[in-house]
């Protein structure tokens, strides 16, 4: 519960950031639009009347569509403004205003609007400065933004270290909170276990009751049919009780312990040997890919199993007459294992559930096979505890299983 607990207090602080995030985002583009739009309307002013901004009188009795109402215009903002004015005649610089703003000289002044008739767009930014090149009467008009985009850019940096400030905060006190929220599903969750093992130590003994008893009745009556019915489903039912007792232990483990040293290689090629009977009794053609001196560490027993459970699941279900290859290959980061079998795919099912416990997707995954649909939920489990995946990848003439084992694990021998 300690992973769930810390993937829920991940969650609330991605989301907390990306709300935060989002609302500085738009915040700042709605600003920064604004402050665009007063300074094009003060640029297209300046342009309709004549190079300068009018007198806040003679501003108030013009009409409603040459005025502007983006910005507060008042008495003083002919003074606060601060502008420069390049003029053009035949290409050529006829006059240059530089007497209401003293950050530009009228050289620099010409080179800006030099550049800015090149560009396509005829509203735009030049540093801080807003322009406006007006083709009708050849002036290119610059406008200082400086004050505005700084007042925009420290609000913008209070706000984010303010939100900071509260993402912080928020993970922090969700992470208290977060053990009495995770606490009634670890509570379930251990009751779910205790009652699988429970169950399973209570189901042993009949089972044994019932297995001694087929055996004393076959010794005195010899054996027949239904005696052998009892006998094999009581080994079915003590291999599912045993397979659901090593998955409730493998969920119980936080971290896989016992970590060596092991030759995959060797151990695959050794538990692939052991399954040759079943192979050729299906006159199955094996293959191995396996790449030699694979050395990675892990716990020998769990990985044992998982090389099992995925040959055994091979034989099981490979077509008769059919292919199985084994292929083994180690790369920087993952050790990767894939068994494939020729089988009958339905494009219909979804293979990623045959991880699921009990899951079966077809007539062809049914009890005689010999399966509980509880070993490949047993491998997804180990694969998990070594850092790894799993997946089942279905195509046109089979399916194979390919596992990811991580290589940082470090033996603790």
């Amino acid at each position: 519960m300690k992973k769930l607990r810390f993937k829920i207090v991940i969650g609330v602080f991605l989301s907390a950031t990306i709300v935060f995030l989002m609302t500085i985002f738009f915040f700042g583009l709605s600003a920064k639009v604004n402050i665009e739009n007063r300074s094009d309307n003060i640029t297209e002013l300046i342009d309709n009347y004549n190079g300068q901004l009018p007198p806040f009188h003679i501003y108030n009795k013009m009409d409603e569509g040459e005025r502007r109402r983006v910005f507060e215009y008042d008495a003083e903002s002919p003074y606060r403004v601060r502008y420069c004015i390049v003029t053009y005649e035949d290409e050529n610089v006829k006059e240059v205003d530089v007497t209401h703003i003293a950050a530009i000289d009228q050289d620099k002044a010409k080179e800006m609007a030099d550049e800015v008739r090149n560009r396509r767009s005829s509203v735009g930014y030049y540093d801080n400065y807003r322009y406006r090149v007006c083709e009708k009467t050849g002036r290119v008009i610059f406008l200082d933004d400086t004050d505005d985009l700084k007042s925009l850019n420290t609000l913008l940096l209070m706000i984010s270290v303010i939100a900071v400030f509260f993402v912080l905060m928020i993970t922090v006190v969700f992470y208290f909170l977060s053990n009495r929220i995770v606490k009634p599903f670890e509570e379930n969750a251990q009751m779910q276990k205790q009652f699988i093992t429970d169950a399973s130590h209570e189901l042993k003994t009949p089972l044994a009751i019932i297995s001694a008893n087929a055996e004393v009745l076959a010794y005195k009556d010899g054996e027949n049919e239904w005696l052998g019915n009892i006998t094999s489903q009581v080994s079915r039912m003590s291999e599912l009780i045993n397979e659901l007792l090593t998955l409730n232990r493998l969920e119980e483990i936080e971290e896989i312990r016992d970590i060596e040293s092991v030759d995959l290689s060797v151990k695959l090629n050794a538990v692939s040997d052991s399954f040759g009977e079943v192979f050729n009794n299906k006159n199955v053609t094996v293959k191995r890919e396996i790449q030699p001196d694979v050395v990675i560490n892990c716990n020998p027993a769990q990985i044992e199993r998982l090389i099992s459970v995925l040959v055994e699941n091979a034989g099981k279900y490979v077509s008769e007459n059919g292919e199985v290859i084994i292929s083994l290959s180690k790369e920087t980061r993952y050790t990767t294992l894939n068994v494939f079998n020729t089988c009958e795919i339905d494009k219909e099912v979804d293979y990623s559930h045959l991880f699921d416990r009990f899951y079966r997707p077809d007539d062809s995954r049914t009890s005689k096979t010999g399966g509980h649909g509880i070993g490949l939920s047993i491998a997804k489990r180990i694969v998990t505890l070594h850092g790894g995946s799993i997946a089942a990848v279905p195509s046109e003439t089979g399916l194979s299983f390919n596992v990811k084992l991580s290589n940082k694990l470090k033996s603790k021998k």
